[in-house]
């Protein structure tokens, strides 16, 4: 485990170091400024803007940071050799994953959770009252979509290069995000090649809308009860738990 911390840390320093991350934080509260300071001018109905596209941006620049730190990990350091000593360690190639892992996913929190500071600021501001546990909620789950996110993209890395990977993670997290309740009733409705095809589709893809609380948390309804936290989190953990063990039987066998 003393390897995998110190990935995580050198992690963490690059994330530091890199402008990245601080030009999007600014950037989201410049934005959500922007648009507060339409609410102090008490134009109708900007307080929900302000709910819905604050934690719109949330997840999506958390989501950004996810998938480039990790996308660069495994192919850039394959190809300029600079993984020979790490596995020389010795290092199992599965630690090296699980490290690679654990350190996308503690870079995106902590950015993510930066991000919702930012957010919870804005929202406090708007003057609206809305639950804690339904924000709180919000949080774990854009916890568990970088989680998902991160593991995804380790997976990839064994097969693809760091834009492609970006590219294709990018274009799954829209396409799940649009049409998977399309897919669904296809799967349902229709009949033949296009309901098996749909339907293996489906359950096989990331679900990246299992964690959007947006129209949730901008209308202010109630809170999820607490058997689809659980069924949320543990479809999580089995997902990337899965994506982490193939990625580590495909790298143990990949020739380097």
């Amino acid at each position: 485990m003393r390897a995998v911390l110190a990935m995580v840390c050198g992690m963490i320093k690059e994330l530091i170091r890199k402008k990245d991350f601080y030009v999007l934080l600014i950037f989201m509260f410049l934005l959500l400024g922007l648009l507060s300071s339409q609410s102090f001018f008490q134009i109708e109905g900007i307080s929900r803007y302000v709910r819905d596209f604050g934690y719109l941006l949330v997840m999506l620049l958390s989501f950004i940071i996810a998938v480039t730190f990790s996308a660069k990990q495994l192919p850039p350091e394959i190809g300029s050799r600079t993984i020979y000593p790490l596995l020389a360690k010795p290092l199992s190639r599965h630690t090296l994953i699980l490290g690679k892992f654990c350190g996308g996913t503690v870079v995106s929190v902590i950015s993510f959770v930066l991000f919702f500071a930012v957010y919870v600021l804005f929202y406090a501001s708007t003057g609206e009252g809305g639950s804690l546990v339904l924000l709180g909620q919000g949080f774990v789950f854009g916890i568990l979509f970088l989680c998902m996110a991160t593991a995804l993209v380790i997976f990839f890395s064994n097969f693809l290069t760091m834009s492609a990977n970006v590219t294709l993670t990018f274009l799954l997290y829209l396409m799940i995000s649009g049409f998977s309740n399309s897919l669904r009733d296809t799967a349902l409705f229709s009949r033949g090649f296009a309901s098996v095809a749909s339907g293996m589709l489906y359950y096989l893809l990331p679900h990246f809308d299992f964690y959007d609380l947006r129209i949730r948390i901008t209308h202010a309804w109630d809170p999820l009860p607490l058997w689809v936290v659980i069924a949320v989190t543990a479809y999580t953990l089995i997902y990337c738990s899965a994506l982490l063990y193939f990625a580590g039987v495909i790298f143990r066998r990949k020739d380097l």
